[in-house]
């Protein structure tokens, strides 16, 4: 009588655990497996007819030449198990491991693979989960994680405040709202006030105000209509004053057309004429302690072209006007110049002295009354070649900057300011402009601490931006209680940049 064992298909008995010595028999790999009691599914019998001693014994295995790292996979097509490079291998969809969360439905556009400290989850990519550190194409570092730095330009976007206040527009390559200090602390541009405070040293547009938003200065009639105080002196070598302001004395010659209150000639002691009563006019030289009183004075003459000028003198070559009534206004009514085409020399500067030490002091002032949407502006014209035969400017070229400077004790050295400088060749309606703010540094040379190029739309920082920085979340609700989607600022409680996201403060680092 045969002996039959226990037996089953190969996955049968991967369910089971034989006891020790209890042999198994599988129908369908024809093996032989005995128990030792503790392994699923025994142990296979090894030896003369009990089975395989190796893979490639398998009936169902063919490995041929096999490499280091190859893995098995079955093939089909052959219907053998065969060594392949993992490449080849299918692992199969990701939702069929273990260790990934799938959504239902599958995952979304833009989704990634994101690690919680158990599983693989699928989730969209969001700004807190950003932490690292930007490589431009030269190798040159753009956003500094380690030390939270944008380090690289910034190129298209605008500049707003923690508040929402737009900065600087880079749409029309305008700053906006901005308060413009001096290199020694002092405030040279008040935003708020729209005053500039100090001197303005080179050409300008616009009207000028005082501080009492009186319009000293119109650019549109070309007039002062402010006082200029300061006494006139000669400019011959006795430098006697012909204007004295404080006595509101006039000592010196006219020579033309006088309009006046006048009865008869009047004659020299050498019997020529001074003052043409008939005609109305004074011939000869004016001289007098007293002052000219008068409701218009004319100049004109077919030689001297309606021009008043100071002769050089000993005492004095400046040329004052002012008037008596501290509020007085002197008035030019028609556009003014300093200098004329012809002039080649660099020494044509209009100065404006004043001591005044009220915050806010407005030196020069436009006033513009117009139901139009145009204000004044300050300009400054530059070409190449002369004034009388201007050339085109080229890029590079200086068009115009506003400069600060102070004394240091010796002399008037540069601080800082705002200059144009034109960035590429002219155009048919415009010259294509960059905007610089610039300091001075320790040598002298200037330094541009902001830029914004006109060509490309680009706003640059040499120097570290300073963010708001709060003490923690509370603080930061204090500070900031309307926040805007896109603001930032630092919170010093865990050392993190914030931004906010329209709805949520998330951190950024």
């Amino acid at each position: 009588m045969a002996l039959r064992l226990r037996r089953g298909t190969n996955a049968e008995r991967q369910l089971i655990t034989p006891a020790a010595g209890e042999l198994i028999y599988t129908t369908d790999t024809k093996s032989l497996y005995v128990g030792d009691g503790t392994t699923a599914g025994g142990v296979v019998v090894q030896g003369s007819g009990g089975g395989a001693s190796s893979l490639n014994d398998l009936n169902d295995v063919t490995l041929g030449s096999i490499s280091d790292g190859q893995v098995l996979a079955w093939s089909s097509s052959d219907n053998y198990w065969t060594a392949v490079n993992p490449a080849g291998a299918t692992l199969g969809n990701l939702n069929n491991h273990d260790d990934v969360i799938y959504p239902d439905g599958g995952p979304g556009w833009g989704q990634i693979l994101i690690h919680d400290g158990s599983n693989f989850k699928v989730e969209q990519l969001k700004d807190s989960q950003i932490r690292l550190s930007i490589v431009g194409n030269n190798s040159s570092l753009l956003v500094d994680h380690d030390n939270n730095r944008l380090m690289g330009d910034v190129y298209g976007g605008d500049l707003y405040k923690l508040d929402g206040t737009q900065l600087v527009d880079t749409s029309t390559s305008t700053v906006k709202n901005m308060t413009i200090e001096a290199g020694d602390g002092t405030t040279a541009y008040n935003p708020t006030t729209k005053l500039f405070t100090g001197d303005i040293i080179g050409n300008f547009q616009g009207d000028i105000f005082d501080l009492g938003l009186r319009k000293v200065f119109d650019k549109a009639t070309g007039q002062w209509l402010g006082d200029i105080q300061g006494d006139i002196f000669s400019s011959t070598d006795d430098s006697s004053k012909i204007l004295d302001s404080f006595n509101a004395v006039f000592n010196g010659t006219v020579n033309g057309q006088l309009l006046g209150t006048m009865s008869g000639s009047v004659f020299g002691e050498d019997s020529s004429l001074l003052v043409d009563g008939i005609n109305n006019k004074i011939t000869g030289q004016v001289s007098t302690q007293l002052g000219v009183l008068a409701g218009n004075i004319k100049l004109t003459s077919a030689t001297s072209k309606n021009t008043m000028f100071l002769e050089q003198n000993t005492e004095s070559n400046v040329f004052t006007i002012t008037t008596e009534n501290t509020a007085g206004s002197i008035v030019l009514g028609r556009s003014s110049q300093v200098g004329g085409v012809t002039d080649t020399g660099n020494n044509r500067t209009l100065g404006v002295y004043n001591d005044a030490v009220t915050q806010g002091t407005t030196t020069i002032r436009t006033f513009h009354a117009s139901d139009a949407g145009y204000g004044s502006t300050y300009g400054a014209l530059r070409s190449r070649g002369t004034k009388a035969a201007p050339t085109a400017v080229q890029s590079g070229d200086q068009l115009g900057a506003y400069a600060a400077a102070g004394y240091n004790g010796t002399a008037y050295r540069a601080s800082g300011g705002i200059r144009f400088l034109a960035s590429a060749a002219p155009e048919a309606n415009r010259i294509p402009t960059n905007i610089e703010l610039y300091n001075s540094a320790a040598n002298g040379d200037q330094t541009v601490v902001l830029q914004i190029a006109q060509t490309d739309s680009v706003a640059s920082f040499s120097g570290a931006i300073q963010l708001k920085v709060v003490a923690d979340d509370t603080a930061r609700s204090a500070a900031v209680t309307t926040p805007a989607a896109g603001m930032i600022i630092f919170n010093s409680t865990g050392t993190k940049f914030q931004g906010y996201t329209g709805s949520a403060w998330v951190d950024l680092n």
